[in-house]
């Protein structure tokens, strides 16, 4: 290469790299820009439409299809390959309180691949593209291999570990309990948190959501939908056991842990240390709702309070009060700036650390409520 291709090389590859660092999602797109179109009143895989082309976009979502809503999703074009097939994760979770946030996360999913072999090229054909079973199953062959389409989530594990990950220069064992279970708890957590002031609370109901995940090569997790009411059918040997066990486990947090249906409030407990039979169901952030319900938090209308009181009306100081003037500086030795700053300029010792103060009463929780399972 003559020395013009070599610095348009290296100037390149600097901005690539630039570009990689500002861009989260760099290594999922490719050449093409595609764009997924979701009607957003359907489910099942029902009216979803891939392209890369403007037109075909503004006319489905402005033109022709504008009498409906659409969401319009950027593609993930290099998402993470297993056996030629793309494919996402079903994950479970329960909502059983929104203030405290109270979040219970099944520890067992399955992954759903697609049909037919995975081709960004070829946009029109679904079943490489799309990963529902009901969308799947229409495919001619799918009977025959129809338990092959989904994974119990220890399988998907031993599929990572032997990847052979490698993270600040150490082999990762299991990838999927040291990498990829972690990222989706907190994406569950801080996207029902995005939420939980927008959902008016209704006392005794629960309700059971369908997360959509997807991994790329780097084992990077992204959440691609979440979804109300999720199938709970026995489409494969795979969810015929899963749904099973879970909906035993919902059951036994519903009921036996949340006392739905035998007291019209939900228990408090010592969450981060109570020992609690829930199954293969976890409680995300206990220790944070077991500071929420000693301290709720502020409702978004404590902007409205207000102080009410009488008005007191400052008198004119009489002759003698003030012998140096309205204006004179306050007496240092009662000036509460001037003793600010000589707190603020004094050193502090190891007891004094600021922002660390005994909680009164030790462990004890306030209130009523019932302490069943405390450790």
């Amino acid at each position: 290469r003559c020395p013009e291709d070599e610095a348009l090389f290296s100037a390149a590859s600097e901005v690539l790299q630039r570009l990689r660092e500002q861009n989260p999602q760099f290594e999922l797109d490719g050449f093409q820009n595609i764009w997924v179109l979701k009607p957003a009143g359907k489910s099942r895989g029902r009216g979803i439409q891939l392209s890369a082309r403007l037109e075909k976009i503004l006319d489905v979502g402005v033109g022709r299809g504008a009498e409906a809503r659409w969401i319009a999703q950027k593609y993930i074009e290099h998402p993470m390959i297993i056996n030629s097939k793309k494919f996402d994760i079903r994950q479970w979770v329960v909502v059983t309180r929104w203030n405290p946030l109270s979040v219970w996360f099944y520890l067992d999913c399955y992954i759903r691949f697609s049909f037919a072999d995975y081709d960004p090229s070829k946009l029109k054909n679904r079943y490489a593209h799309l990963t529902n079973n009901s969308v799947a199953k229409h495919a001619e062959g799918f009977d025959d291999v129809v338990d092959e389409t989904m994974w119990h989530s220890d399988e998907f594990s031993e599929h990572l570990a032997g990847l052979g990950t490698v993270r600040g220069g150490r082999q990762i064992e299991d990838p999927w309990l040291e990498i990829v279970q972690p990222a989706m708890k907190r994406i569950v957590y801080q996207s029902l948190e995005c939420a939980q002031d927008n959902i008016q609370p209704r006392t005794n109901s629960f309700e059971l959501f369908g997360y959509d995940f997807m991994v790329a090569e780097d084992l990077s997790v992204w959440l691609i939908e979440i979804n109300s009411s999720p199938d709970m059918s026995y489409s494969t040997s795979t969810t015929r056991g899963l749904v099973k066990s879970m909906l035993e486990d919902l059951v036994a947090v519903v009921v036996d842990v949340e006392k739905f249906g035998s007291r019209p409030d939900r228990p408090r407990r010592k969450w981060d240390k109570a020992r609690l039979e829930t199954g293969r169901y976890e409680l995300l952030e206990p220790l944070r709702r077991r500071r929420e319900e000693k301290f709720p938090k502020i409702k978004k209308d404590a902007a409205s309070l207000a102080v009410q009181g009488t008005g007191l009306k400052l008198r004119k100081p009489k002759k003698g009060e003030c012998p140096r003037g309205m204006e004179a500086e306050d007496d240092p030795r009662f000036s509460a700036l001037a003793v600010l700053a000589e707190t603020a300029d004094a050193p502090q010792t190891c007891d004094e650390a600021p922002g660390e103060e005994e909680e009164p009463g030790g462990d004890s929780d306030d209130g009523g409520g019932s302490s069943d399972g405390d450790a």
